[in-house]
């Protein structure tokens, strides 16, 4: 088995069967990367297809530009002063649940700007491989004859920022992007709705004190992706299995031997566990305590007719002040945000879902006719407490177990880092030659 990007051999024995849990963005493409090297994979997931859980309706931005973590020090003063709101940004709902708050002890302890600076790089390089696999991948389907329909547009990303103290701050940041060749262009207010017409309500009521566009970034609708996916990932002799509930994964004396369904025993010789917010209850029965849970967003979705096609933006735009993006994903606009650390109840409450399209519509008020066909949504985003995703073998408070590997915990850039984490995993499973070092992303970075 050798990496699509290289011929090298592999450095250890490949395992003879794989089995992947959860087929969202990130499951998926991993089973994808794996066949591409020659593994025989089983995908399973538990909804009926791919992609229908956290990777159903996400804010669709592919976003290199924005990968710093969402721990940092504005973070306790801001729980604070929207603690009761119904519309919130980010709401706190505590739960006499030890896994919520040892969840939110590290989130805090990360609550420093050194923090979340030293996140970024690992992230924007993960964010990286992810554009460049994904352009391998439609560059895949061309070659066949077939388009990729992921509704993708690379028109780029506009930061939006309504006082100079916020502006300000992103612009500390550019030059670190800047270094590691990812271009960011800062636009006067008037730049802003030229690039952006769609903004233009915005500018007049004095809501924009400047942007930051990154020209390189675009959207694409991210469940489309995993329908897509899984189909070529399936052409590859990937068996996909939808409808299967895993009860637990198997271990004998150290390594992993399958995965138990409620009537049957998959075997394994390596099962990768990528099954979104449910990432650290598969694992914690086999001695592995992931600090990865569940952050509820909203997202609402908006058809675009004929006549409201030329008031809809063209770039996607971030919000700074609302904290909300938009992305125009073929002939639909989406609109995602809000933040809620309250378990894993994904019970869609109205004032919140609607809250969402407010913030749309005080940003564009020219969406405001279409609310009659607004489509809500709410999913659960699987976060660890650092903003970076976990990627690599596990091991137990006990020892090593031989064949157990985990691609979770992105938060909020499943999309913009999930292919990128998919091949960087299979290089490591199949004994390719790595794309990029892992170590920053490995569970050992936290104490147990």
């Amino acid at each position: 088995m050798t990496s699509p990007a290289s011929s090298s051999a592999p450095s250890h024995v490949a395992p003879s069967h794989i089995v992947v849990i959860g087929a969202g963005i990130v499951g998926v493409a991993t089973a994808y990367e794996l066949a591409l090297r020659g593994a025989s994979v089983t995908l399973l997931e538990r909804r009926e297809g791919a992609g229908l859980e956290t990777s159903r309706a996400n804010g669709g931005q592919l976003s290199a530009c924005e990968v710093a973590p969402w721990a940092g020090p504005e973070v306790p003063g801001l729980i604070l002063k929207w603690m009761g709101r119904d519309d919130a940004p980010f709401r706190l709902r505590l739960k006499p649940d030890p896994e919520q708050w040892l969840w939110l002890m590290r989130f805090l302890s990360r609550c420093r700007a050194s923090a979340r600076a030293e996140r970024v790089l690992p992230n924007l390089q993960l964010a990286l491989l992810t554009r460049a696999r994904l352009d391998a991948y439609r560059a895949a389907f061309a070659g066949r004859g077939e388009t990729f329909d992921m509704d993708h547009a690379q028109n780029g990303i506009l930061r939006v920022f309504r006082d100079r103290h916020g502006l300000a701050e992103a612009r500390e940041g550019m030059a670190r992007m800047d270094a590691a060749g990812v271009e960011q262009r800062e636009l006067s207010p008037t730049d802003c709705v030229a690039l952006e017409p769609a903004l233009a309500a915005a500018f007049q009521k004095d809501e924009i004190a400047g942007g930051i566009y990154c020209p390189s970034d675009g959207m694409g609708d991210a469940h489309l992706f995993c329908r897509e996916l899984a189909a070529a990932a399936e052409s590859l002799g990937v068996r996909f299995r939808a409808g299967e509930e895993v009860e637990a994964i198997e271990v004998h004396d150290g390594k992993t031997t399958g995965v138990r369904l409620a009537d049957e025993l998959v075997a394994a010789d390596a099962v990768v566990v990528a099954a979104g917010p449910m990432t650290a209850r598969l694992l914690r029965p086999l001695g592995v305590r992931l600090p990865v849970y569940p952050v509820k967003g909203y997202s609402v979705t908006l058809p675009l007719e004929e006549e409201a096609g030329p008031m809809a933006p063209n770039v996607s735009v971030t919000d700074e002040a609302r904290k909300v993006v938009v992305s125009r994903l073929g002939n639909r606009l989406r609109a995602a945000g809000q933040a809620e650390i309250g378990g894993y109840d994904l019970t869609l409450e109205m004032p919140r879902a609607r809250s969402v399209f407010q913030a749309l519509t005080g940003l564009m008020p020219q969406m405001n006719p279409l609310e009659a066909r607004a489509e809500y949504w709410c999913g659960l985003r699987p976060m660890s407490p650092d903003g970076s995703p976990v990627i690599g073998e596990l091991a137990a408070r006990s020892g090593p177990i031989q064949g157990l590997f985990v691609n979770g915990g992105h938060g909020t850039l499943g999309w913009t880092m999930g292919a990128g984490s998919a091949a960087a995993l299979a290089d490591l499973i199949c004994g390719s030659a790595p794309q990029l070092d892992l170590t920053p992303f490995s569970h050992k970075r936290f104490s147990f």
